[in-house]
């Protein structure tokens, strides 16, 4: 289920280890490796 979406790709809700979660799926090519990097690292 999509629960959002914007410049960079969409947002889906999902089920890891018995909890629901966002999954976020990046569009490819819409930023680059340093960019991709720096938002993981944001996310952890």
């Amino acid at each position: 289920i999509e629960i959002g979406s914007g410049q960079f790709g969409v947002v889906k809700i999902g089920k890891w280890k018995g909890k629901y979660v966002a999954v976020k799926m990046i569009k490819e090519g819409s930023m680059s490796e340093d960019e991709f990097i720096e938002e993981a690292e944001t996310m952890m």
